[in-house]
């Protein structure tokens, strides 16, 4: 016992927490309230510290960009409020020579009342309100249309008006004159660009682009190919009052992650002239996103500028202007890429930070508790001996 009692006593001369006797401690006022002061603060830091242990952080990266033959999803929302449905096309051109003309396999188009309503008509394809060809022909046969000259399809035969569209369009000729083929005839081809006169559109879906410098456009009227060119003709039958007044409602290369902010979003420009052109200069930056649970995430972001040709007074007065009216989205690549990994704090460092908050406020309370004590007894000696009124 004796041995044990001496280990013991060993052990307690380590002690660095001296204990007072109740005898000689004092509780006042005031050690109460900075008591109560103290414990409300240590609640609130602690709560922050917690909250801020559970939050996910992002911590960005700049490399070099090393990603090759590249693909990359452009999202687009764009309404236009004074443009029919039937007079826009979308094409895209790149630096590598590549075009693409009327993309609108994942495009629809909206066709939009003068209140700015959706009527619910999906416009991408003039030829889904069409009339059905005739099962036969005028010998018995089965029906098989004339392509007029122009590139059949595999079919050999152009039963629809959109086929003889396209026929021409292979050929590179012009579509100028609808009335003149028996397709168009029969389904109102020009009838239907008439009755939208006056509509807006919306286009909604995304385009697939390489990822190399290029722009794409939104223009008025037919895309003819010629070569490694093309060009937009606008005729008669189509749609003259029209402007490219616009709002963009999304625009973004790529999927989209949460703190992704799009600078063109809510975006709207109203035409002053009809022959206004509008121009939006991108600069795209690749990103990618490693989460905590492996996944990673591929995407852009974009800075953008703007310039508007032909949309000042000054324009119209000078007579008829050369410029196209549309809408141009101009995009070019930076060589960086930003990778924002997901960190997370580990259990220790909230535990660490924890301690450093209850034994720091615990300690300057302490400080400050023995300063009023000694303040008060101070003061309260004098005025036992009559110096202090």
């Amino acid at each position: 016992m004796g041995r044990k009692g001496g280990i013991a006593a060993r052990f307690q001369s380590f002690d660095a927490y001296a204990k007072t006797l109740d005898d000689f401690s004092i509780k006042t006022l005031s050690g109460g309230i900075l008591t109560v002061i103290t414990g409300i603060i240590i609640a609130v830091l602690v709560a922050n510290e917690f909250l801020a242990y559970r939050a996910v952080e992002l911590l960005p990266e700049l490399v070099v960009d090393k990603e090759r033959m590249e693909k990359m999803h452009i999202n687009l929302d764009v309404s236009f409020p004074k443009a029919p449905c039937v007079l826009l096309g979308l094409d895209i051109m790149d630096s590598s020579g590549e075009q693409q003309i009327n993309l609108f396999q994942h495009v629809t188009k909206t066709r939009l009342s003068t209140t700015g309503d959706e009527i619910g008509i999906d416009a991408s394809d003039i030829d889904k309100a069409k009339v059905q060809p005739p099962e036969t022909g005028e010998d018995g046969k089965p029906y098989c249309g004339s392509c007029y000259g122009g590139v059949p399809p595999e079919s050999g035969c152009c039963n629809t008006c959109n086929d003889v569209h396209q026929a021409y369009s292979q050929r590179g000729w012009a579509f100028t004159d609808p009335d003149s083929i028996e397709q168009c005839v029969r389904e109102g081809y020009a009838k239907h660009m008439k009755e939208q006169a006056g509509e807006g559109c919306r286009m909604r879906g995304f385009i697939e682009i390489n990822k190399v410098a290029g722009n794409f456009h939104i223009l008025a009227g037919e895309t003819i190919k010629h070569g490694s060119e093309h060009m937009h003709n606008r005729y008669e039958y189509m749609p003259s009052d029209y402007d490219f007044s616009h709002t963009i409602h999304r625009l973004s290369f790529g999927e989209e992650f949460s703190t992704q902010s799009n600078p063109l979003d809510g975006v709207s420009k109203t035409a002053h002239q009809p022959q206004a052109q509008f121009q939006y200069f991108t600069k795209i930056v690749g990103s990618e996103v490693r989460y905590l649970n492996g996944t990673v995430l591929k995407s852009n972001q974009y800075s953008a500028t703007e310039f508007a040709k032909g949309d000042s007074p000054a324009s119209s007065a000078t007579g008829p202007s050369r410029v196209n009216p549309g809408l141009f989205f101009m995009f070019d690549i930076s060589p960086m890429r930003v990778i924002y990994t997901e960190h997370k704090r580990s259990f220790g460092s909230f535990l660490t930070a924890v301690c450093a908050i209850v034994g720091g406020i615990f300690t300057v309370a302490r400080l400050v508790d023995g300063f009023i004590f000694r303040t008060e007894r101070v003061l309260q000696q004098k005025r036992e001996l009559g110096k202090l009124a």
